[in-house]
């Protein structure tokens, strides 16, 4: 079988290691990179060896000059829905990373795009492919639990300050983290839940990465540097420092006196037609890096954790925990979800294997951000109703 011919556009973290794995495939070849500042993208081909990809600064560019039969989208959220129309235009398979995208209106010019294109999109909400959440889902599906009543879900995320130095930290790029981040999560609890979400309240704060009138703007300027837990690298990512030298902005901006108009500890609870009710917890500005969950019916108990290698089954009437093991041999990168993401989407294409999310199914953890980001504005109930395309 041919190799799939695979495209990269936007060479960030994320599309840094979409490139990367897809060129470590056997199956895969990478044909050409992507970006604004096409200097990080020939970074990229040169640092991992990625012999016979093109670089291009636009889109239109490279789908016009590197044939291939799938386009994977890495940008900053708000951008997805102009890279992805083009690319269906142009008849290409589409991995789009989460969220679909940051407003109402770029959500449905993608879903009816794709629904013109025969159905080619495939949205990265890769946590449905971690061990430990396709596991917690078999059971739920089984009836393990039972009716579902309630679920915990929190994450707590050190890595997650990162975010007040980077685009996440704005919600024009971004949507805010209730969006960029939180959809992850949200996104789960829907997926679990198996009901319709009808009001959610969301409450949040900004109280860690705020002005600080001892630090400087960029951590290589400042005199609180040396005893700051949360300064920059001194010895910037490389594509950091390429971003900045092409005038992209500074890879070291202080996480207190960036702009931000986002927040950094919040929770969220939803309420569900079937009568189940759900919690998410985000924090990054912890010690700790983990996702755990709990989900509790009317039959069991199911707890498990993103950094651990099994669930934990506790019947009613019973009270013997049951442990069950998961596969985790490849829980890398979200608890190896990237590796089975990437897998599914390959296997899309080759017309083996459907997504477990299309953009119809990721519109509702947009849809849930949107939402929570009013709640948390307003202080208010939001009624789900309200955010329908």
């Amino acid at each position: 079988m041919a190799k799939i011919r695979v495209a990269v556009v936007g060479i960030g973290g994320r599309g840094e290691w979409a490139a990367v794995a897809a060129a470590r495939r056997g199956d895969t070849q990478v044909v050409a990179l992507c970006d604004k500042i096409p200097a990080k993208a020939q970074w990229v081909c040169e640092h991992y060896g990625l012999a016979g990809a093109r670089v291009f600064d636009n889109v239109q560019a490279m789908l016009a000059g590197s044939p291939c039969e799938a386009v994977l989208v890495c940008t900053p959220d708000a951008y997805h829905a102009e890279v992805v129309l083009e690319a269906l235009a142009a008849g290409k398979f589409v991995f789009c990373e989460k969220p679909l995208e940051t407003t109402l209106d770029k959500c449905r010019a993608i879903i009816e795009a794709d629904d013109r294109a025969g159905g080619k999109v495939f949205v990265d909400h890769n946590l449905r492919y971690a061990p430990l959440y396709e596991t917690v889902k078999k059971h739920v599906e089984a009836g393990d639990v039972g009716h579902i009543l309630t679920i915990q879900a929190d994450e707590f995320y050190e890595g997650g300050k990162t975010y007040f130095r980077r685009w996440n930290r704005l919600r024009s790029e971004g949507g805010g983290l209730w969006i960029t981040k939180a959809c992850h999560d949200l996104d789960l609890l829907a997926w679990f839940a198996g009901g319709n979400p009808l009001e959610l309240y969301a409450a949040d704060a900004k109280t860690q990465f705020v002005p600080r009138a001892d630090a400087a703007r960029q951590c290589r300027h400042c005199k609180i540097a040396e005893t700051c837990i949360d300064r920059a690298p001194k010895e910037p990512k490389s594509l950091g420092r390429i971003t900045e030298e092409a005038g992209g902005g500074p890879y070291d901006l202080c996480l207190y006196n960036a702009q931000s108009d986002t927040f950094d500890h919040g929770i969220v609870t939803v309420r569900f037609d079937n009568g189940a009710v759900a919690t998410y917890t985000v924090n990054v500005v912890t010690s700790l890096e983990d996702r755990r969950l709990r989900i509790s019916g009317t039959a069991g108990t199911i707890d498990g954790n993103l950094a651990g290698n099994t669930i934990t089954l506790t019947r009613r009437g019973n009270r013997q925990p049951v442990q069950i093991p998961l596969d985790v041999e490849k829980a890398v990168e979200h608890g190896g979800a990237d590796h089975w993401v990437l897998e599914s989407f390959i296997r899309f294409v080759q017309g083996s294997a459907q997504p477990r999310t299309r953009p119809r199914d990721a519109l509702l953890a947009v849809r849930m951000g949107l939402a929570a980001t009013h709640s948390a504005d307003t202080h208010d109930v939001a009624k789900l109703s309200e955010y329908r395309i």
